[in-house]
């Protein structure tokens, strides 16, 4: 339980430093528009833009883990350090059918890793029933776990690319206006 504390309060606090730092880019934003300032507008597009640069990144890592998936030994990673502690450790219980259940799989490669007591997850039951072995989920839980891994990888090097083009169109926009306001400042009238 101290482990799932420590993992909240990891996630809680870089939500909160994470917010703080797009207030701070929001503020020069906003202030530098308002103010018509050409600095402040600047600092804005180049926090944006090293935003901008670290979600790149973060796309392409994230397609270059989706390539060498296949590189991954799932199998071998479940089973030693997930499936095999089964029966010794209700946490890793918890993870196994919940992987079960949602994944629609059962077992490492197939019902028969269970030795003939099918848990109910492997059947969409609850966790405490047993399951029969027609009913059971006839996919193992490996090839359910590496399909799994490559579509959150495509979806989240997607929506980091989104995003990233968003930014890039607000990059954009506000080096307009700080040009704007330059010429206006140059020109010796406010627009």
């Amino acid at each position: 339980m101290d482990g799932l504390t420590d993992n909240l309060t990891f996630q809680s606090i870089a939500l909160i430093v994470i917010g703080s730092i797009i207030f701070i880019i929001a503020f020069f934003g906003c202030c530098g528009a308002i103010r018509e300032s050409h600095c402040m507008v600047i600092t804005f597009a180049s926090l944006l833009l090293t935003i901008l640069i670290i979600q790149v990144a973060i796309a392409i890592y994230t397609f270059v883990a989706l390539k060498n998936a296949d590189e991954i030994n799932f199998k071998e990673e479940y089973k030693t350090k997930v499936f095999d502690k089964y029966n010794s450790s209700e946490e890793t219980k918890e993870l196994v059918n919940l992987i079960q259940k949602e994944l629609e799989c059962c077992g490492v490669d197939s019902y028969n890793d269970f030795n003939g007591n099918i848990p109910g997850s492997c059947c969409g039951k609850n966790s405490s029933d047993t399951c029969h072995q027609q009913d059971a989920y006839h996919r193992g839980c490996v090839i359910a776990l590496k399909d799994f891994f490559k579509y959150a990888s495509a979806i989240v090097g997607g929506i980091a690319l989104g995003i990233a083009a968003i930014e890039l169109i607000g990059i954009i926009f506000a080096l307009c206006l700080a040009n704007s306001i330059k010429n206006a400042e140059r020109r010796g009238y406010s627009v």
